[in-house]
Order: structure tokens, then C-alpha cells, then sequence
């Protein structure tokens, strides 16, 4: 059982909920610092962005760093390993003597013996660096180098999306005071609780692909807010890595009861238009919040249309709620033709997805509903000519 492997899952999951449900950015920077040095058994760790005025490397967060190391002077973005602003991660194994490293002499006596370092970047722009220190010379792995890499993008997608919100949320309040509006309530995202999600595996190849796919639907996810199109690609990926027949997110319209198709995969089209699905009729128990595994559809009571999925060659299905704040707000059903068995590291996988793509779902409403309030208030205020 490889325990690297799964902090590596645990962080990930960690962090890039953090970015989809919190719009602070700097908490998310902040929680990246701090979970990183346990999971790669670090002396420390740092985050610093550029200021493109001075060219210094601005300190926004530290774990474990002593008071008189950070204030040991500005760190020259040319001085202080500039490779990494070319956007490549950059090992210094012998950081007390290496010229491409300022402060040596504060770095011998803080302890740090080798330094990793990873650009953090928006748009292929490089705005900063993650930094890993260690007490004692250390190379690392190109998978511990990959990680560290997609945490570096996912603090550069937390910041885009952190000011993505601040951006339309300004221009909402600007229309505000243009009109003499008082704003009734702004609606806030409120801050998801972080808290672990794999409890143990035993594939590290697994583990490592899991981690893999959650960085990948993570960055569709902040780089587009179309959640159909991205929903599908979580789909085509499901497929893919958990080698199964099909795969579908339908979400719970609360008026009818029914179960609308949000993106589906490997299906055919009569089985897809067989009829209505219904929550309180195919899989009922989704709906309390409990991930239903069916591993013989062909005897089970609860399948709406049984025949319907015999004839597709369906024999097992998983089902995982997608809860939002508490409530189902619909499901991720994973089709096989065999009588699949999934241990507890798939199905904590799927729960990721499940859970990443609820937070998306959402966010992607408010801006919505953000954006179209920032069209109806400027049609309003250019009727009243006060444009």
C-alpha cells in the first residue's frame, strides 16, 4: 500500500474543491502551503506571487518557515532560480551552494538542504512559484514533480476564478450606484468543509490515475463554464479509466420527480429515449444520499425499465448521489456488462467526481444568474437614460 500515493489523491480532492467552492483565493493558496509539507514530508513550503513592478517574488503563504527567514530581503525573480519563470519545475538539490539560489548563507542556517520549485501560472503567464524545501539533500520523482505541478495550476485557476467572481460582482455593484439601487442581498457560495476522502487503497497505478483525472476535470471545470460540455468530458473520462460500458449525470428536477440527462456516454440512443426516468422509481435510495450498487440489474426490483437495459447488455449498475449543500440534486450512474465489483477506492473516486461536479453545477448557476442580473440592470438603466 503506497501512502504517498494516497495524500496524493486525499490533496488534490482537497484543494480543487477548495477552489470550486471557496472564492477566496488566498485561503486556497494558503490550504495548498499547508497540505503539501506532510504529504511529501517537507521541512517547509512556500507560495510567493510576482510583482511584475518590483520583479520580486512576493511571500502570500509560508508553512513552517521561521520569522527570520522570511525576512531576510526581497528574492529577485532574476536572481532566485529565473528558470522557473520559462514555466519549468526546477530541483535545486544543494541549495547551500547552488548560484542560482539567493540567501544561501540564511538557508544553511534556517537548515533547508534542497529546494523544489514550481511555477504557478495563469494563461501560460507565469505569476509565481511554489516552493518545497527540505532538511536533508533530496531528488524527487517525476510523479512527486507532477503533483507538485498541478497544485501550482490549480493556485494560478484558483486566482482566475477568484477574480472571474470579484470581476462580474464589481461591475454588478458599479450598475448599483449608477441607478442609486441599494443591493437587497448579494448571495454568497458558501465555504465548503475540507475534509479527507480516500480512506485506503491498495493500486498505487490506480491511485495515481485517479489523481489524474480529478487534475483534468478540475481544470475543464475553471476553464469552462459551459458545465454541459464539461460534465460530458467527466463522463468520456469515467468511462475510460474505470473501463465500463457506459456512464450518465442526470440531475433531479424537483417539480416532476424526473431525472434529466445532463451528459451521457457509450450508450445507444434507443436505450438513452427509452422514456422518463423517475427518482422515486429507478434506484429510489439515491435520493437519502446513499451510493447504490446493482450488480445484477436483471433481477433487480428497483430498475425502471429492466428490459430496456437487459437488451442494452447492462448487467450492473453503480449509482452515486451529487449532493449540493446537503441535498441530492441528481446522480452519476456507471454502466458495466459484467457483474462489476468496485472496492472502496472506486467508488471514493466517483464520490470525488460526484462531489466536484455538484460544486461546478452550482457555481456555474450563480455566475449565470449573475451575469443575467448584470443584463437586466443595465437594459433597466439604459431605458431610464441614466446611462
Amino acid at each position: 500500500m503506497a501512502r504517498k500515493e494516497i495524500a496524493y489523491f486525499r490533496i488534490f480532492h482537497e484543494v480543487s474543491r477548495a477552489i470550486l467552492s471557496v472564492l477566496d483565493s488566498k485561503e486556497v493558496l494558503r490550504l495548498i502551503v499547508k497540505r503539501i509539507v506532510p504529504a511529501m514530508k517537507l521541512k517547509a513550503s512556500s507560495l510567493r506571487l510576482l510583482n511584475e513592478k518590483t520583479n520580486d517574488l512576493e511571500l502570500v503563504s509560508s508553512r513552517f518557515l521561521s520569522k527570520k527567514y522570511l525576512r531576510k530581503g526581497p528574492l529577485d525573480a532574476d536572481k532566485s532560480v529565473p528558470e522557473v519563470l520559462e514555466g519549468k519545475p526546477v530541483l535545486i538539490v544543494d541549495a547551500q551552494n547552488d548560484p542560482r539560489i539567493q540567501y544561501r548563507k540564511e538557508k544553511a542556517e534556517e537548515g533547508i538542504a534542497s529546494i523544489l520549485s514550481v511555477p504557478v501560472q495563469i494563461y501560460n503567464k507565469v505569476i509565481g512559484m511554489l516552493r518545497l524545501y527540505t532538511s536533508s539533500p533530496r531528488s524527487f520523482t517525476e510523479g512527486d514533480i507532477e503533483f507538485v505541478s498541478a497544485l501550482g495550476e490549480m493556485a494560478g485557476l484558483a486566482i482566475i476564478n477568484a477574480r472571474m467572481y470579484e470581476k462580474e460582482k464589481e461591475k454588478l455593484t458599479g450598475l448599483f450606484k449608477k441607478g442609486g439601487i441599494e443591493p437587497i442581498h448579494q448571495e454568497k457560495i458558501k465555504k465548503y468543509g475540507i475534509k479527507a476522502v480516500t480512506k485506503e487503497t491498495f493500486d498505487t497505478k490506480k491511485s495515481t490515475e485517479f489523481f489524474k483525472i480529478l487534475h483534468e476535470v478540475t481544470r475543464d471545470l475553471l476553464y469552462d463554464l459551459n458545465s454541459h460540455d464539461v460534465l460530458g468530458s467527466m463522463v468520456e473520462k469515467t468511462i475510460q479509466i474505470m473501463h465500463i460500458k457506459g456512464c450518465c449525470v442526470y440531475l433531479l428536477n424537483e417539480t416532476t420527480g424526473s431525472l434529466g440527462m445532463a451528459a451521457s456516454g457509450g450508450l445507444s440512443n434507443k436505450y438513452l429515449q427509452k422514456g422518463p426516468l423517475y427518482a422515486d422509481k429507478s434506484i429510489p435510495d439515491v435520493l437519502k444520499g446513499r451510493a447504490v450498487f446493482i450488480r445484477d440489474v436483471a433481477t433487480h426490483k428497483h430498475i425502471q425499465y429492466r428490459d430496456e437495459a437487459v437488451k442494452e447488455g447492462i448487467v450492473s449498475i453503480l449509482s452515486v448521489p451529487i449532493f449540493v449543500k446537503g441535498y441530492v440534486i441528481g446522480e452519476i450512474r456507471l454502466y458495466s456488462t459484467d457483474k462489476r465489483e468496485y472496492d472502496n477506492e472506486d467508488i471514493e473516486f466517483i464520490l470525488a467526481l460526484a462531489e466536484i461536479g455538484g460544486i461546478a453545477i452550482t457555481n456555474t448557476k450563480f455566475y449565470q444568474r449573475l451575469k443575467n442580473d448584470i443584463k437586466f440592470w443595465e437594459s433597466t438603466l439604459s431605458y431610464l437614460e441614466m446611462d
